[in-house]
């Protein structure tokens, strides 16, 4: 599933760059993600612990995106753009990878990740709806208008909320229980609400981040993958921002509890 999420994102970033003008390398993009397959590949053969996984992640694909900038000038002699295109497919490779490389490590190398994983994929879901009925029915501040019109402080806030308040008692009634954490349900509760708050800002920043790109190639939806619903990326902006977040409480809860 996550290698099928990663094409189809790739293609439609690829495709929306293009509209705006720009030319990322196709075949550096296929490298920088097969890379990153390959590291959690590495894992699973020589059985490493999540934390080096990532290491070796943040090593090997991380100064393989930065040297994009370099090796694209390099094959592109003639284009002035070069090495804002070997940026942009350094991005790219890291925009797409890094959140499905946090995903699939979860659910192979984490203790009980899956159930951290739930939080990163349905608390953009939470935070969008609360924050779309909270902004329909009290918003008039705007937030982003430059980027997102109808965005209001009244709907963010809210949908933030709502989101830690899933979060907390998703939290206090599953991973509570099943990771079996050594402290009391009410110090735990008020930890993981400011932890649904930060997934929440992540979440919305993922949208805004999005819409952003859709803002400056001149494009609606990234594609009509999922009619009247747009794109891969349409779907899963919010998503991108969150997995790590998820993926990173997973860690801590297991190296600390």
């Amino acid at each position: 599933m996550a290698v099928i999420i990663g094409v189809f994102a790739c293609v439609e970033l690829y495709k929306a760059l293009k509209t705006g003008g720009f030319h990322p390398s196709r075949l550096l993009l296929i490298i920088g993600m097969s890379l990153a397959t390959l590291v959690v590949i590495c894992g699973l053969i020589f059985k490493l612990k999540i934390e080096n996984i990532m290491a070796i992640y943040l090593l090997v694909v991380c100064m393989y995106c930065l040297s994009c900038g370099i090796n694209l000038p390099l094959v592109r002699p003639n284009d002035p753009k070069a090495f804002l295109n070997g940026l942009f497919t350094g991005g790219m490779v890291f925009y797409i990878s890094f959140p499905l490389f946090c995903l699939v490590s979860a659910l192979l190398f984490v203790p009980n990740g899956w159930f951290y994983m739930i939080i990163g994929l349905f608390a953009p879901w939470g935070t969008d709806t609360f924050a779309y009925f909270t902004g329909v029915t009290l918003g008039k501040h705007k937030i982003v208008p430059h980027i997102s019109p109808k965005k209001t402080w009244e709907g963010c806030i809210g949908g933030a909320i709502f989101c830690a308040i899933c979060v907390t008692v998703y939290c206090c009634l599953v991973i509570h229980r099943i990771d079996e954490i050594p402290m009391p349900v009410i110090p735990y509760a008020i930890l993981t609400f400011f932890l649904g708050i930060l997934i929440s800002v992540m979440s919305q920043l993922g949208d805004w981040f999005c819409s952003v790109i859709k803002r400056n190639t001149g494009i609606k939806d990234f594609s009509n993958l999922f009619p009247g619903h747009g794109g891969m990326l349409d779907r899963f902006d919010s998503t991108f921002f969150t997995l790590p977040v998820a993926l990173f409480i997973a860690i801590i809860a297991n190296n600390l509890f």
